[in-house]
């Protein structure tokens, strides 16, 4: 698929078509929201979307990857692939995960990065839009472990903006990176409810 688009690189994973990127911009026009920035120009990268305070996020975020056509991977519980949910879950760039009986989701997503050229996988930092005093590591154990960079996806809640922001830094201390990653988008970005943001 050939199209020109400032927010997407070379090696941007892509999906979709016409119709589908003009769903996502009536669902950002509509909204109110606007995307700024840019993908980076590698293949392979975990892309975290933060700060995650309101439902708004996922619902922007996702109206902005239809309009750039951009395509990421989204882990979900195996459990919600169901009949009719399944094909739309995969359609939306849905992966079913196995949770259960000590399965290593970090080696399931490995295990997608290994399975084409360019693939991006997202993760939630926070894993909730309450209040967190740390971000969840498994999105850098991910990343180690895959050896691919991180980027952020922030939220610009006051002014709604999705930003294509930044690679992050990474020293391949766990701790380190995860508050340092942290304290970047709290220093940076205010979320849609800041007073659940730090």
């Amino acid at each position: 698929m050939k199209f020109d688009n400032p927010h997407m690189s070379e090696h941007s994973p892509r999906m979709g078509n016409a119709f589908t990127r003009a769903l996502g911009s009536f669902g950002l026009k509509i909204t109110g929201w606007k995307l700024e920035g840019r993908m980076p120009d590698v293949p392979k990268f975990v892309i975290i979307g933060a700060p995650h305070t309101s439902n708004w996020d996922a619902i922007s975020a996702s109206c902005a990857m239809l309009a750039t056509g951009f395509k990421y991977t989204f882990l979900i519980k195996k459990e919600w692939f169901f009949w009719p949910m399944g094909p739309i879950f995969r359609a939306l760039g849905g992966f079913p995960v196995d949770r259960g009986n000590g399965a290593d989701v970090v080696q399931q997503v490995v295990d997608i990065f290994e399975s084409a050229d360019k693939v991006c996988v997202g993760f939630p930092p926070e894993g909730t839009r309450s209040k967190v005093d740390r971000y969840k590591t498994g999105y850098l154990r991910a990343a180690y472990a895959a050896n691919v960079p991180v980027f952020l996806c922030a939220f610009d809640g006051p002014n709604k903006r999705v930003i294509l922001d930044r690679l992050m830094p990474l020293t391949g201390n766990l701790k380190e990176d995860n508050r340092a990653i942290k304290k970047y988008v709290d220093d940076t970005w205010i979320g849609v409810h800041p007073e659940r943001q730090k």
